[in-house]
């Protein structure tokens, strides 16, 4: 009986040992999403655990199926926040000259309600567990919708004949995007992932940009600040590559949580991602090229590449690709990078 008694008690020993030994191992996948991003955000420690995200465009756009996309999306790479993707595009404004920017209107909630009712259902989904962050586009983007495929051309022309118009027009849909922001906030959003673009030069002259978008941009930043718990700006460098890293930093007076950078720049050079997260004073976002290792490339090569950029980000840091990675990417390698990237402080102590 004894003997009975010392086995039993070796063995629930041994069980206390092997669970305590599996929680201090654990302890901070035990936490939430919500929780580790903002710890991240915490920038007086280093944080063991980095999380990371990476995005892509779905095939359903809105609607039923597109959040069934998100989710699956979501529970297959184990990333750390919803990002919901935006694919609300605005009415073709018929516009033949300069002056034509003027017919540019203000939409109301009602017009962004398909993209909201998305966001509602991730909501309601996830919210308890990650942070639902919308996309937002750029009033210079939804410019370019208003122009319509067919006048593309003419962007810049059009612009250049009429700037004082092209800022009204700016501003009304600076004004639309905030009505966005308002109803998805009030639909479930807990922040938003705000893209930002026209300060590289090339769709705009500069003095363009600084007298008539730059303040509607910012705008956006402002609202989304104002409202959301934590936000992302996402400095959008879509075929417009900035011309070096100095001209990022005409963005560090918008307000963000985050900050998600382009890499390469016209001039050749590379992002230092300590620099510019002590330029920015908030944690990048970001060290790994959207058509990089993470599309083309397999598992241990893109695994390598998460090592050089954890070796040299700042230890408050969240890894992800410079922007949205092709639709095709695997998503079982999204899956191992995030998986890996997870435990790599843990893993790659010295």
């Amino acid at each position: 009986m004894k003997k009975l008694v010392k086995s039993t008690l070796a063995v629930i020993a041994l069980a206390t040992f092997i669970s305590q030994a599996v929680n201090a191992q654990s302890s901070i996948s035990q936490k939430n999403s919500r929780e580790r991003i903002l710890q991240v955000l915490d920038q007086s420690r280093p944080n063991d655990y980095v999380p990371a995200a990476f995005f892509l465009h779905f095939e359903n756009k809105l609607g039923r199926k597109a959040v069934e996309d998100h989710k699956a999306f979501y529970r297959a790479t184990n990333m750390d926040f919803v990002k919901v993707f935006y694919e609300i595009v605005v009415p073709t404004v018929d516009i033949q000259s300069g002056k034509d920017w003027a017919k540019v209107p203000v939409y109301g909630e009602d017009f962004f309600a398909p993209q909201v009712a998305v966001i509602a259902d991730l909501a309601r989904e996830f919210g308890g567990e990650a942070f639902i962050l919308p996309t937002v586009y750029s009033p210079l983007a939804l410019a370019g919708q208003t122009l319509g495929r067919g006048q593309r051309q003419n962007f810049k022309k059009y612009i250049e004949e009429d700037p004082k118009a092209f800022g009204q027009a700016i501003k009304n849909l600076s004004l639309s995007i905030e009505n966005y922001l308002r109803a998805a906030r009030k639909a479930g959003a807990d922040g938003f992932y705000v893209s930002s673009q026209g300060g590289d030069g090339k769709s705009l002259d500069p003095k363009i940009w600084k007298e008539q978008v730059r303040q509607w941009d910012k705008h956006v930043s402002e609202v989304a600040a104002e409202i959301g718990l934590i936000n992302i700006l996402h400095i959008c460098d879509y075929g417009t590559p900035y011309q070096n890293a100095e001209a990022l930093y005409e963005y560090a007076d918008y307000p963000a949580s985050i900050i998600n950078v382009p890499l390469k720049f016209a001039d050749g050079s590379i992002l230092n991602l300590k620099e510019a997260q002590k330029r920015f004073g908030r944690p990048i976002f970001g060290g790994l090229e959207r058509l990089g290792v993470i599309a083309k490339g397999t598992i241990e090569e893109a695994k390598a590449e998460v090592d050089k950029v954890l070796e040299n980000a700042s230890p408050n840091f969240i890894l992800g690709a410079d922007c949205t990675v092709p639709g095709d990417t695997d998503w079982e390698k999204l899956r191992a990078v995030i998986d890996y990237t997870h435990t790599w402080r843990q893993t790659h102590k010295k």
